[in-house]
């Protein structure tokens, strides 16, 4: 028996949240076993004979018939969606009226008075609107329909054909026009302010009555003139700039000769069809010719405003599916679709197409961050392309932001690695961007028209990826998820293959299926927490909940029940365990509890220990022996000793911060190091052996990542520590220990350790991507963990902490997608 020592401090780890569990008893009581059609192999011949796991247990027929038109309805729409990847090729995209026009007024090639390509001019003669416009059908933007109907009519006038058509067209543009002046310029087309004053020219030259001295057009005519001191002709003939995107605009000032040497080797001017056109128009030029060509085939006599948007398409499909939880489902062909952008990759970043002379930070930003998350290596290097001074822009050279460019910027920057300056750069600029954006309600942009951009940017701001989860953030995308998003080029045009209806109703299919059997799960979790009778010494059920949640929300996929219980129920103990040693038990009774998990012997289990002690290590006793004879059936072996030896590893460390407290002794951070740990370490060791892969004792008894994982949530813990008691720390704190030792404030040294936490956890998601200690599903674990932390730090950081964490646990367990 111990001497006698005083009991720790009390501590506000981990205060229950006064969250409801509303509809829990609603949940059927019936227990059920995971999909055996997404069972790894080993479980489905498991479950399929005499003897099941301690969770899995048989379903009633009218449970089977549920699972299962579900389980149609989500391959029907996986099938559906993998033939969307079957058919990618240059891009799923809509047609431009404007290009459109653009093509159809080249002269036939062998000197004929005709077009080169009549099928554009038909094209155009059946796509009027019934206003007399052109452009999209569905959103009206004056910017967009005017443009568009002008270079329709232009088209149409020089070859002399459709004038009842004509007519309806200058009759809306006269209309509309002064619509110009008071729409937001922020949805103007790219590059109008280039083309649209040339073309008013051109259509005063072919006769037509439209207006060139309204107030729009000198506010326009003035920005033509700005930007076009930016990029001087010299600089237009020499170096590939946005420009040669808008080159119809400019057919007046460019010299063809020179600017033959910017073509992109598909034959293209920067992908536009219609700055391609103009070219072909001016040059006769082959490889513009099989550009058009091939592009009207493929479009059936008309033409997109961008073409091809090929890694554009490839990138942004994958972050859909990703954000909206059912890229599991497409493992094959994401890796794909990341191979083909990887091999166009470049040190410059990318554009939104293959072997593009001009790279975008948006294209870039997002290929990035997915690329490094799926192992491939990238140089954050790239954002130096778009970086001046302490500024990033959109394009080389350019001064402007746009609000989706700077968003994948912020979302690209926090999958840092440890020592990368450039992307903290980036994370600091994009943040204050957002923010003040923000602040202004001015979160409107460019290049999209999307359903929810301030609401995807404040989720953005306030969960970086740290400190978020990944079932919290497709519960939240799935209402911010357009169907029918807008883009905006020189025209407003859609991507199918990226919005539409499939994604959205796999996604909620997906997201209603697992909730329901998480529902269910958290239900026996509740009676397992009765028979436990934890409830008998006031330890809330609302944290078991919490954990269940923590649980659900990164190890989300069915097959993985038993991984979500060993968790929960891991988490759970640890959590009580800490909070009772903390608050009520002395350091004498903890050290006899760590004897007693050495001892692991339940007939002397009582000695020394309180009522509340024994019931505690009496319900570890219980799980760590149900889930080492699970070992016997994800493993191969009984892992019961191997568990035992988790806790106690764990309790140990528990008990020697407990002597350092009730003793005030400060350590050192050479001491504190070592001796890092945290309540999630017991229930990601444990579940390391249930996600599927097969592990050896001695690799799971020590990886590297375990040591960056209770590093970083011991510096969390003691930030949270520092903020709760508004200044106030224990000696053997992070904080309080760089206060003493470097002779700063306690705010000074808050400001430190957060720096050195970040670093961590930046090494941690290095070693989470890299490490080959474990498999990468086990890997996974000590960073989702950790993403736990951050969340309930995050969350109680805030006044309302109740009210978040309740809105994330409701939202994920509980609230169907609808």
């Amino acid at each position: 028996m111990c001497s006698s020592a005083s009991s720790p401090a009390a501590s506000n780890r981990f205060q229950p949240i006064q969250c409801s569990i509303q509809g829990l008893d609603q949940v059927s009581r019936r227990k059920t076993a995971p999909l055996k059609l997404l069972l790894p192999p080993r479980a489905v011949q498991e479950s399929s004979g005499s003897q099941t796991a301690t969770w899995t247990t048989k379903r009633t027929l009218p449970e089977q018939q549920e699972v299962q038109r579900g389980s149609d309805e989500i391959w029907e729409l996986i099938e559906r969606i993998k033939r969307m990847f079957q058919a990618m090729g240059d891009g799923k995209v809509s047609i431009s009226a404007y290009d459109t026009a653009w093509v159809a007024r080249v002269p036939a090639l062998d000197g004929r008075d005709a077009p080169q390509f009549p099928e554009a001019l038909r094209w155009i003669t059946k796509h009027q609107l019934a206003d007399g416009s052109w452009g999209d059908k569905d959103l009206f933007l004056a910017y967009d329909r005017v443009c568009s109907t002008l270079a329709c009519i232009v088209a149409l006038r020089t070859w002399r054909t459709g004038e009842r058509i004509i007519a309806k067209g200058v009759e809306f543009i006269k209309g509309t026009m002064a619509k110009m002046e008071t729409e937001d310029s922020t949805h103007m087309p790219i590059g109008f302010e280039i083309v649209f004053p040339a073309m008013v020219e051109e259509a005063r030259e072919l006769g037509l009555d439209i207006q060139d001295d309204a107030p729009v057009l000198q506010r326009i005519n003035a920005e033509r003139e700005k930007k076009l001191q930016r990029i001087p002709m010299d600089v237009l003939h020499s170096h590939p700039t946005t420009l040669l995107h808008s080159l119809e605009g400019l057919h007046k000032l460019v010299d063809w000769q020179r600017i033959m040497k910017l073509q992109s080797p598909d034959g293209s001017f920067l992908f536009s069809p219609a700055s391609t056109a103009c070219a072909l128009m001016h040059t006769g030029d082959e490889r513009c010719l099989q550009y058009i060509k091939k592009i009207l085939e493929d479009f059936n006599g008309g033409v997109p405003n961008v073409y091809p948007v090929d890694l554009f398409e490839h990138v942004w499909i994958v972050d859909r599916l990703q954000r909206l939880g059912i890229a599991r489902y497409f493992k094959q062909e994401i890796r794909d679709s990341l191979d083909y952008v990887y091999r166009y990759w470049t040190d410059k970043g990318i554009g939104w197409a293959r072997e593009s002379p001009v790279q975008d930070v948006d294209d870039t930003a997002m290929a990035f961050r997915l690329l490094r998350m799926h192992g491939y290596d990238v140089s954050p290097g790239v954002f130096e392309n778009f970086q001046k001074g302490s500024e990033f822009f959109c394009f080389s050279g350019q001064a402007g932001q746009a609000v989706t460019g700077m968003y994948n910027l912020f979302r690209a920057s926090q999958v840092r690695f440890p020592k990368e300056t450039i992307l903290q750069q980036a994370y600091e600029f994009s943040k204050d961007f957002l923010s003040k954006k923000q602040e202004k309600n001015e979160l409107i942009d460019k290049w999209i028209i999307m359903k929810d951009i301030p609401g995807e940017v404040d989720f953005a701001l306030n969960y970086p990826f740290l400190s978020s989860l990944q079932r919290v953030e497709t519960r939240r995308y799935l209402e911010q998820y357009g169907t029918d998003d807008v883009w905006i080029g020189k025209s407003l045009y859609r991507m199918p293959y990226v919005n539409n209806q499939a994604f959205l109703a796999l996604a909620k299919a997906d997201y209603n299926l697992c909730q329901s059997l998480h529902r269910k799960e958290l239900q026996r979790l509740k009676r397992w927490y009765q028979e436990s009778k934890f409830s008998l010494c006031n330890f809330s059920l609302q944290k078991l909940v919490e954990t269940y949640f923590s649980a659900a929300a990164t190890i989300f996929e069915p097959e993985l029940e038993p991984a979500r219980i060993i968790w929960s129920q891991c988490w759970l103990i640890s959590i009580l365990v800490k909070e009772y040693f903390s608050t009520e038990g002395s350091v004498c009774e903890l050290s006899d509890f760590v004897a007693a998990i050495e001892r692991w012997n339940p007939i002397d289990a009582g000695r020394n220990l309180s009522s509340k002690a024994q019931l505690l290590f009496m319900g570890l006793f219980t799980v760590v022996n149900e889930q080492g004879k699970q070992g016997l059936m994800y493993q191969g072996r009984d892992i019961t000793q191997e568990l035992q030896e988790v806790w106690h590893k764990w309790a140990a460390s528990f008990l020697q911060k407990a002597k350092w407290k009730a003793a005030g002794y400060q350590p050192s951070m050479e001491e504190y190091i070592p001796s890092a740990s945290s309540e999630m370490e017991p229930a990601v060791r444990s579940t390391l052996h249930f996600v599927g892969e097969n592990i050896s004792a001695e690799t799971a008894r020590g990886p590297g990542l375990l040591k960056l994982m209770n590093i970083t949530a011991s510096l969390v813990d003691d930030i949270q520590e520092y903020k709760d008691q508004k200044g106030n720390c224990s000696c053997c704190s992070s904080i309080h220990i760089y206060s003493h030792d470097r002779q700063v404030t306690g705010d000074e040294a808050l400001t430190e350790v957060q720096k050195v936490a970040d670093e961590y956890g930046a090494h941690l998601l290095y070693e989470t991507l890299h490490s080959t200690e474990l498999p990468s599903a086990c890997n996974q674990l000590f960073l989702a963990a950790t993403r736990v932390k951050n969340l309930l730090a995050n969350a109680k950081s805030s006044c309302r902490v109740a009210d978040k964490m309740y809105t994330h646990v409701q939202r994920v367990l509980f609230e169907s997608a609808v």
